[in-house]
């Protein structure tokens, strides 16, 4: 729990006490940013770590 509160301070720019201190915007920069740093991990698979859709993710 602290590592989340941590992050989302870090992304934020302050101290967060609770998610519900988070205006809307705040909160929704905080989570397009930390899905940016999710789809960077490397999962270690190539088919999960490309960068763009194939024909059966269009399906």
């Amino acid at each position: 729990m602290a590592e989340r509160q941590a992050l989302v301070e870090e992304v934020v720019g302050r101290p967060v006490t609770s998610l519900r201190d988070l205006t809307s915007r705040e909160a929704t920069g905080a989570l397009e940013r930390l899905g940016e740093d999710r789809r960077r991990a490397d999962t270690g698979s190539s088919w999960d770590d490309r960068v763009e859709d194939t024909w059966i993710d269009r399906l």
